[in-house]
């Protein structure tokens, strides 16, 4: 290995055959791996923006589910007041009719 690797002269900087091909090697090696990392970077780009919109898709369907839950709550708690409403107007009604009774019983008792 007498040769020099790269030499300085006039014409200017000359370089080995064996260190061009190296050089030349690397390059392609090198921008090859590139391309790889860069393509591998893309689809996996590709795939988290896939992801993202089909996310996107299942909070608007999860929105509406819970917004058909909400107004069906709020249903159920109409009825459920009507009822309870309806339940206090009989217990009144009973009342003044278990009153009424008693009264009754109670002047009858007298006469």
């Amino acid at each position: 290995m007498s040769d020099r690797m790269i030499e300085n002269s006039d014409r200017g900087l000359t370089i080995n055959k064996a260190l061009a091909w190296t050089v030349l090697s690397s390059f392609l090696v090198g921008g090859m791996w590139v391309g790889i990392q860069v393509n591998s970077a893309s689809s996996g780009m590709q795939t988290i923006a896939e992801r993202q919109s089909e996310d996107r898709a299942e909070i608007r369907d999860n929105r509406t589910a819970i917004n058909n839950l909400r107004s069906s709550n709020a249903r159920i708690d109409q009825r459920l007041s009507g009822i309870e409403n309806s339940l206090n107007k009989t217990e009144i009604s009973i009342s003044e009719i278990l009153r009424y009774l008693r009264e009754r019983k109670n002047g009858e008792a007298r006469e």
